[in-house]
């Protein structure tokens, strides 16, 4: 019985923990704009090649360019977020992220699609540092918050992707674009509730507003870009598993759609688990280095499975996604705390801004790195991006373990 009473008591406490200061319209702002995106990354390379008549390579040397200019972007936008307030920004540029979003709609060809697309990706990457600052200013368990967050975000995804199967069976114009229009729509009610979201203060001291403060920060560049090095594990999960699964392996092809649930499912029920070691700069930085570790032998695995057959390399390509989930998990949860505990805490604008920059480099280098090293070398390319994986979580940890707890202290809420 007493079990029986303890549940509703701790269900209760952690309603309250995830709803204080906020975190309540933080995680359906979070909810809203994942179903939206995950239906959006199932239907869009589609749509504008099928529909709008664009080559596929047009279409990702644009993405590419977007990834370059959010990252250029991130910088300035820090300072701003800084001066004008986190939830301002937030709310604004994720209004602005809307309209542009539906203004794919008016997309019919490439210089078209230039436009557009450059213009969602900045805004995109402008609403996620203000509502990444917002959490830094409200909330006190980040890493616990993010990783909560991190499991709501994968259910919309979940959702978005199911949802996404009735326009790819049409497959219509008309169909793409209530896609559109709808991904527009929950990107409204996202923006609406960061506006909702209580007790968020208006600009930051006047100390932590010198220009580039943050970007002279060595150290915190230095492991953030470490952490963004960590981030090619999107790229081994999406794109070098996939393409190796369907050309190097027996395996019939559902298998992938199979592994990417995997991920999916382990990421929802066991990110918050995963990110309790991580809570401190000490134990971010031992945890980082095992979910480098993890994510090599998850690496070795994958390149083991192109030399088996039947059954067994399913089991392996299993065993790999498992093993590379964990370290997915576990090396985001570092990630979370370095980016919040090494900062000033009077400028997260700008701080969250450079490791905005500094995440795009595993989203620049991981596609060329799996298609060019992976698939060219088989096992040994699978190997080599391994060690890169342990070399990078090494290095974190001897950086961001120095030092203490951080380089920062926090600025009295009234100063200035």
């Amino acid at each position: 019985m007493t079990k029986g009473r303890g549940f509703p008591a701790r269900l209760a406490a952690l309603r309250d923990e995830l709803t204080a200061s906020g975190g309540g319209y933080l995680l359906g702002a979070t909810l809203a704009q994942s179903v939206g995106q995950g239906a959006a990354m199932a239907c869009n390379a589609v749509f504008f090649v099928h529909i709008v008549g664009l080559a596929p390579g047009e279409v990702g040397a644009v993405q590419s360019a977007a990834a370059l200019t959010s990252m250029a972007l991130a910088v300035v936008i820090g300072p701003i977020v800084d001066r004008t307030g986190a939830r301002a920004v937030a709310f604004r540029l994720g209004l602005s992220m809307a309209g542009a979003v539906a203004a794919y709609a008016l997309v019919f060809d490439l210089l078209g699609f230039v436009l557009v697309h450059l213009l969602v990706a900045a805004l995109r990457t402008g609403r996620q540092i203000g509502e990444n600052a917002l959490i830094g200013q409200l909330v006190d368990a980040r890493t616990k918050f993010r990783a909560y967050q991190r499991s709501v975000q994968n259910i919309g995804f979940s959702l978005g992707t199911a949802a996404a199967a009735i326009p790819l069976y049409l497959d219509t114009r008309a169909a793409y674009l209530v896609v559109i229009f709808l991904n527009a729509a929950v990107i409204t009610v996202g923006a609406l509730l960061l506006r909702a979201v209580p007790g968020a203060p208006v600009s930051v001291p006047r100390r932590a507003r010198t220009a580039w403060r943050a970007i002279r920060d060595r150290r915190y560049v230095a492991v953030g870009l470490l952490c963004g090095l960590m981030e090619i594990r999107d790229s081994v999960l999406t794109v070098g598993l996939p393409l190796w699964v369907v050309s190097h392996t027996d395996a019939p092809k559902p298998v992938v759609a199979a592994l990417l649930f995997v991920n999916t499912a382990l990421v929802i029920t066991l990110q918050v688990r995963a990110s309790r070691g991580a809570a401190t700069v000490g134990g971010a930085a031992r945890v980082l280095c095992a979910g480098g570790a993890a994510l090599a032998v998850g690496c070795v695995l994958f390149g083991l499975a192109g030399g088996t057959g039947g059954l067994w390399t399913v089991a392996v390509l299993v065993a790999g996604a498992v093993v590379l989930t964990f370290g997915e998990m576990w090396t985001s949860a570092s990630s979370w705390t370095l980016s919040y505990d090494l900062a000033d805490a009077g400028a997260h604008g700008q701080y969250q801004g450079v490791f905005e920059m500094t995440s795009g480099i595993g989203v620049l280098a991981g596609p060329i790195l799996c298609t060019t090293v992976a698939l060219s070398f088989g096992f040994w390319g699978w190997a080599g991006i391994g060690a890169g994986f342990v070399i990078v979580g090494l290095a974190a940890r001897r950086l961001a373990g120095r030092g203490g707890p951080g380089v920062h202290q926090p600025v009295p809420a009234g100063t200035g």
